[in-house]
């Protein structure tokens, strides 16, 4: 079964040096991600190449706990993860410079669904894709106001 995949981007009014050093540390990502209830990522500070970051999310009810590995990590552009116990998803972050005060941010995940949720593929996809694009616009807010009164 293929995966389902969504890509968020936002513009973000927020130099892209700034997003970056905000988007890199997953110990901000309880300020714009919605459902995770417990997030430990190690080493912690800035992700690099092998970093794990131990999660603990709320997705319609459901409980879901996830080791994820970061790789190809990209200073000051981006970096991918991918899930190495638990569900099986992927994805990366990236921010692009678009002016000297702005940037774009995407945000990338695909999940793939196994056993009995493969039969609920269309509900959860409207949900994945409904919380990422959330959690983009909640990451855009949290940055533009961090900015502002930095």
């Amino acid at each position: 079964m293929r995966p389902i995949a969504v890509r968020s981007s936002v513009a973000v009014h927020a130099p892209a040096e700034f997003v970056w050093d905000f988007l890199r540390v997953y110990d901000n990502d309880p300020t714009w991600r919605s459902g995770l209830e417990k997030m430990t990522q190690s080493p912690p500070g800035p992700v690099r190449d092998g970093a794990r970051v131990e999660e603990t999310l709320r997705v319609l009810g459901r409980v879901v706990e996830s080791l994820v590995e970061v790789s190809d990590v990209r200073e000051g552009h981006s970096f991918t993860w991918r899930v190495v116990e638990g569900a099986i998803a992927e994805g990366s972050r990236s921010v692009t410079p678009t002016g000297a005060d702005s940037c774009r941010v995407d945000i990338v995940k695909r999940v793939t669904l196994t056993g009995g949720d493969r039969l609920l593929r269309p509900l959860l996809a409207v949900v994945i894709a409904r919380t990422e694009r959330g959690d983009a616009q909640r990451a855009k807010r949290t940055l533009e106001e961090a900015w502002k009164i930095r």
